[in-house]
């Protein structure tokens, strides 16, 4: 719910009605469960509109040690109030995030024990 309510807040570019913050909200919220449990790949708009997909996780079993967060991590948590998404790009081996208000899709997901997504 918190996220669907900073969804329908929006910011200047970005106003959801409240079925829409709901319905992006859940679609949001199944993404962060398969960061943390798997890896997927999804797109989201950047800062200067274009479109960036990515191949990412927040799995520790699937981060380098090298680029393990120093301090243990809530997975339960996002940062600046559910807005900032921090993930691990797998492809360029380096942590990135977006705004939650930038997300567009999620495309293909690989989950732990599960060979069929």
């Amino acid at each position: 719910m918190r996220t669907a309510h900073v969804l329908q807040k929006g910011d200047d570019d970005h106003k959801f009605s409240l079925s829409l913050a709901l319905e992006q909200a859940w679609r949001f919220e199944s993404f962060r469960v398969v960061l943390n449990n798997g890896f997927a790949r999804f797109t989201y708009y950047k800062k200067d509109g274009t479109t960036r997909t990515a191949l990412g996780t927040r799995s520790p079993l699937l981060i380098p040690a090298d680029k393990a967060p120093k301090c243990p991590q809530d997975n339960n948590e996002w940062e600046d109030r559910f807005k900032a998404i921090p993930y691990f790009d797998l492809e360029k081996r380096e942590w990135r995030s977006f705004n939650v208000l930038n997300f567009n899709s999620l495309d293909r997901v690989w989950k732990f024990n599960d060979h069929q997504s």
